[in-house]
């Protein structure tokens, strides 16, 4: 790899995580979180961490579980669907 390849990778380092769920549930399911975010998730949403295939089950809302991931350093990147939604957040690690 060139130098230049190497530095642009290094530069741009993102964690990336999705939620999904229609903004009318009580629930939703998160993508892609380490153990200790699925602690602090936990934390916020009680009777949460029901694993799913690939992630956790949040009982909480999208929206506000999407607010509680951005004060753990995420910001949604983009969305797609429209009963059922799923968001792409990224973080800088």
């Amino acid at each position: 790899m060139s130098e230049k390849l190497v530095s642009m990778i290094s530069a741009e380092n993102y964690a990336y995580i999705a939620v999904k769920g229609s903004p009318f549930a009580t629930d939703c399911a998160v993508f892609g979180l380490s153990r200790e975010e699925i602690v602090a998730l936990t934390r916020r949403f009680p009777n949460s961490g029901q694993n799913v295939i690939n992630g956790v089950m949040i009982k909480g809302p999208p929206v506000p579980v999407i607010n509680v991931l951005a004060e753990l350093g995420y910001r949604v990147v983009c969305s797609t669907g429209e009963a059922e939604i799923v968001w792409t957040l990224q973080r800088e690690i």
